[in-house]
């Protein structure tokens, strides 16, 4: 008896959905997916969202993981601080890929 070979062109063909930043609504590059944990994994989080490699490290460079865990375990809460606001509103402007490698050379000094 033949074998059928079953070719499923049709998910060959597809493409997958592009994944947003809830941050800044910006589509992710696959290469600059990070999850960000909304409770910190060292205060017992589970749920991880994806983020920018940049905007999650910011996130991380404006609160400590005891902030994160009371005070900001939700995307709506880290967008109401101040200084999360002028950073996306900064961030939006720039294209999807962006990564301030400025910013990251500036600290190793």
């Amino acid at each position: 008896m033949a074998r059928k070979y079953r070719d499923d062109f049709a998910s060959q063909d597809v493409e997958p959905e592009p994944v947003i930043c809830p941050l800044c609504e910006r589509v992710i590059p696959e290469d600059q997916i990070e999850d960000h944990h909304l409770v910190p994994k060292s205060k017992g989080g589970k749920i991880k969202v994806p983020m920018h490699q940049i905007c999650h490290s910011h996130i991380h460079a404006a609160f400590t993981d005891a902030q994160l865990a009371k005070k900001f375990s939700t995307v709506s809460a880290i967008l109401e601080d101040p200084g999360i606001q002028k950073f996306v509103s900064w961030v939006k402007t720039k294209p999807p890929g962006f990564d301030d490698k400025a910013e990251e050379r500036s600290r190793r000094r």
